[in-house]
């Protein structure tokens, strides 16, 4: 990965955090945030001026919220935050919340998103949702897959790939990767993780991406490797 792909990675997870604070009604103290995410307050004040434009922020005393919004502006911000949030923000140019007001307000289709047709694998609905439920909550989940039960799984991020699901995280300190075509049951926990970021950051990574229809092979060959006790190898 290039250095400017590595701080391309860093932007898009610092706007995710910020955003999704925001929505939550958070109020951002912008010399803490600074100090968090390791930037300058110069930087994160640059970052708010030119790609969050859209949302409508009042700044008082080093703080940032979101205005209170009613009515179709709120429909606006949804649509924004969730295109940001899914990764498809950057397939419209200069996705902004006017924008996202006509798409909404349009009663046809005057944009397509095309896909060359691939299969699509069937993936429960209740498995997705309590997935994205317990990744945005940070809980632990239980988790029945084709021939594992996996308990106390920390669930990262769930990434689409040519039609298929995978279900990304961590259990006992090595890296997860599940079809959710393989997921039979999901069961959130009350147990809590703290997201480890070189971990959210790979998952992110399009050499990682490109990698999870192979992952289960690469894990069986790496496991083999250090059974066998050589080195230079690191099991996931």
């Amino acid at each position: 990965m290039t250095q400017a792909e590595r701080r391309h990675d860093r932007l898009a997870v610092r706007l995710s955090l910020i955003i999704s604070r925001l929505v939550a009604g958070e109020t951002l103290n912008m010399a803490r945030l600074a100090a968090e995410f390791g930037v300058s307050v110069r930087t994160l004040r640059r970052d708010f001026r030119e790609r969050l434009m859209y949302l409508d922020l009042e700044y008082r005393r080093g703080q940032c919220r979101l205005r209170s919004t009613s009515g179709g502006v709120q429909g606006e911000l949804d649509a924004l935050t969730f295109a940001h949030r899914s990764g498809l923000a950057d397939i419209f140019p200069g996705l902004d919340r006017r924008l996202a007001g006509a798409l909404l307000a349009s009663d046809g289709t005057p944009c397509l998103v095309w896909q060359s047709p691939q299969p699509i694998t069937t993936t429960s609905p209740l498995v997705f949702y309590r997935l994205v439920s317990a990744i945005t909550g940070s809980q632990r989940v239980l988790l029945l897959a084709d021939g594992e039960r996996c308990d106390g799984l920390a669930p990262y991020r769930l990434i689409s790939l040519d039609g298929c699901w995978y279900l990304t995280g961590e259990l006992n300190g090595h890296i997860t990767v599940h079809p959710l075509a393989t997921i039979h049951a999901v069961t959130v926990l009350n147990t809590t993780f703290t997201p480890l970021k070189r971990l959210s950051q790979l998952t992110t990574q399009a050499g990682f991406i490109r990698a999870l229809p192979h992952f289960s092979f690469i894990h069986e060959v790496l496991s083999q490797v250090a059974d066998n006790g050589e080195s230079g190898w690191t099991s996931f």
